[in-house]
């Protein structure tokens, strides 16, 4: 994920390609290539108080002026309501993310003869976040360093206040600052003799003052496009001021711990895909770099002093929901042979679960399971299912998540909360004109949903009726008897069919009202009723479904959400809150629905074929790991050419499909 100066140089385009470390508790560290903020979201350090929730901005970003005998000149970047000072972006040299397994980014720039490498990495599990200087020069030069400190939730930007106090260490240049609704934070600096890549050894001393100063205006230009507040305050409760002769290294900390030796990065469990002899090395890298990124999604969640496992459905904003979790997780676990991990995230939704639900997603302030959704549940029986397929711990699956899966089948058919229910038909009804408990959940600033979808939607149907097969199998492999529901599944397959099929567009309908009105838009929903396991449509009519989609819904970065020539279509993600919400399931196109596009393709088309296709959808997707986000691939893009991205920078079923189709292709006769 290499940046030249000339990227780096071009302000407007740094500025708008961003980065991200996983700290493993939902905390991380994320900003522009250039260390310039541009979202309320940006920090080098944002720990999780209560994992995975409860992120604060603690470390914006670093003030940073370079002195010599020849002058002086800015490295750092901040942009304020009255534009740049300083602007280090003339001076940039480099960006790099450091290699698969390592845990860094890397930004050099080079003034005045002297050359400044700044690496940022994280400590594990919330841990605190280290910046180290590596300093190439000749002879003498100083760094005035300034730690700009937000101090608040993520979700809200700062004002200057007088809510905090900053107190020197004893020990170690640097200071402990406290503030409202904070642990302490302790920021200090260390000296090195020699610098990590073997630099000749050279002098270094720092020092520290405290000298208390507010850097008001500071603008956040993502925020103002999304058009919420963008401007805030930061707080500096000092300046380092580091003196040196020749090479030498100085790292910067910032951690809730007093200052202590850096702590390892344990080792995560993993398998690697193959890459067979003869790949290229960018494919090889691209690959190697999604299972980094994989890495980042999974995390614990911390429920009465124990850990358990959970996804992070995005970063910056998002939490773990019950949803985004079950449908990423064969992708970020199973294929990548984390089955412990898979099994672990199971087990924390399985234990949440209620009257046959599984959580939509916890609450960010108070943790507290909310189960508005009609699909997550059935996710989790696909979820289960490839688990136990792939020769998951057999005793979990038999104690602790097939009796909630019983219960999904059995509580689904005979109903449960939010009028969830099968008909007469074997089909499930769910949901009301104010509900919205599909996936397409977008909702306007005065509550309506968007895209409402009540009644019987054709996912949901699909995910039922392929649900049911799966519960059956599970039941004949455990030995135990399948739930009664499970005799539905004839009727219900008949049913959708014969509800379902439109036969002038050659496709399947979104949705069907509970008045028994069809919604014939035409949207990617349909997909998951061919490229599910023990899906309701076969034959011609499935291949048809997919024609449809390729032709109409089918772009480099996903499926779009709404046919063009649909007069509901958005073709861009742009504007404020009601704009975006408007346009987020009306064309927006979604990466992660191309896991199923592929399997559906591998269900209907001949062998060859499928390889092809989805060889290619694999290509479209690694072209994004060099985007906005670098090493991730984003929530949403543009549904007209050229696809801009959007939303989140970093989507967990997004990189989940792309590993998913990988794995598709190598278990069909090898990587082309």
């Amino acid at each position: 994920m290499h940046r030249h100066a000339d990227d780096l140089r071009d302000r407007d385009r740094a500025l708008a390609t961003e980065w991200l470390l996983a700290d493993g508790a939902g905390g991380y560290a994320s900003s522009t290539v250039l260390l310039c903020p541009t979202r309320r979201y940006h920090g080098l350090w944002v720990p999780a108080l209560r994992p995975p929730v409860g992120r604060h901005v603690v470390l914006s970003h670093i003030d940073e002026r370079l002195v010599t005998g020849e002058g002086e000149a800015w490295l750092s970047t901040t942009e304020y309501v009255g534009g740049f000072y300083p602007d280090g972006s003339p001076v940039a040299q480099t960006f790099d993310t450091e290699p698969p397994g390592g845990a860094g980014v890397i930004l050099v720039s080079e003034a005045l003869g002297v050359t400044v490498a700044r690496t940022v990495r994280l400590a594990p599990e919330g841990g605190g976040v280290r910046i180290a200087y590596a300093v190439r020069a000749e002879g003498q030069w100083t760094l005035d360093l300034g730690p700009m400190l937000a101090l608040r939730s993520m979700h809200h930007l700062a004002r200057k206040h007088e809510a905090f106090r900053m107190e020197p260490l004893q020990d170690a240049p640097g200071w402990r600052v406290l503030s409202e609704g904070l642990p302490g934070v302790f920021l200090w600096a260390e000296t090195f003799s020699r610098e990590p890549q073997a630099m000749p050894a050279g002098t270094c001393e720092v020092a520290a003052c405290v000298a208390p100063d507010w850097y008001e205006g500071v603008l956040a230009r993502v925020e103002r496009d999304r058009g919420f507040d963008f401007l805030e305050d930061l707080v500096a409760p000092g300046r380092w001021t580091v003196r040196g002769t020749g090479p030498g290294t100085v790292g910067l900390a910032c951690s809730f711990a007093p200052p202590g030796p850096a702590t390892p990065s344990p080792p995560r469990e993993r398998r690697e895909i193959s890459i067979p002899s003869g790949t290229p090395d960018s494919a090889r890298d691209a690959l190697s770099v999604l299972l980094r990124a994989a890495d980042a999604f999974l995390v614990c969640r911390r429920v009465d002093g124990r850990d358990r496992r959970t996804v992070i459905a995005g970063y910056p904003w998002f939490a773990d929901w019950g949803r985004d979790a079950m449908i990423a997780l064969p992708g970020l676990a199973i294929d990548t042979g984390r089955l412990a991990d898979a099994g672990a995230v199971l087990e924390a939704f399985a234990s949440a679960s209620a009257d046959g639900l599984i959580p939509n997603r916890f609450g960010e302030e108070t943790g507290r399971a909310e189960y508005n959704t009609v699909d997550a549940s059935l996710w989790y029986l696909q979820a289960m299912a490839a688990l136990a397929e792939a020769d998951g711990d057999a005793d979990l699956i038999r104690e602790r998540l097939w009796p909630v899966a019983r219960e999904i089948v059995e509580r689904y058919a005979g109903g449960t909360r939010f009028g969830i229910h099968a008909d007469a038909d074997g089909l499930i009804l769910a949901g009301d004109e104010g509900t919205q408990l599909t996936w397409m959940d977008a909702r306007t600033s005065d509550g309506r949903p968007v895209t409402p979808r009540h009644g019987k939607a054709v996912e949901i149907q699909a995910l039922w009726v392929s649900g049911l097969a799966l519960v059956a199998d599970l039941a004949e492999r455990l030995g135990d008897e399948p739930p009664a529901p499970c005799a539905l599944r004839d009727r219900a397959r008949d049913a959708f069919e014969q509800l379902f099929w439109n036969e002038a567009a050659g496709c399947l309908v979104d949705c069907i009202g509970p008045d028994g009105s069809p919604d014939a838009s035409i949207r990617p929903n349909q997909i998951f009723a061919v490229g599910l396991p023990h899906a309701p449509i076969r034959g011609d009519r499935a291949k048809a479904v997919i024609h449809t989609v390729r032709e109409r819904l089918l772009t480099p970065r996903g499926l779009r959400t709404l046919d063009p020539a649909d007069p509901a279509y958005r073709g861009t993600y742009r504007g404020g809150p009601d704009e975006r919400d408007t346009a987020y399931h009306q064309g927006t196109v979604w990466p992660w629905l191309l896991g199923s596009y592929v399997d559906a393709a591998f269900a209907v088309e001949c062998r060859e074929c499928a390889r092809g296709e989805a060889a290619q959808v694999l290509h479209g997707l690694l072209a994004v790991l060099d985007e906005a986000g670098l090493g991730h691939i984003g929530e949403v893009y543009d549904g007209d050419p050229p696809h801009r991205p959007g939303g989140c920078i970093a989507q967990a079923w997004s990189v989940a499909a792309a590993i998913h189709i990988r794995r598709m292709l190598e278990d069909t006769g090898g990587v082309p």
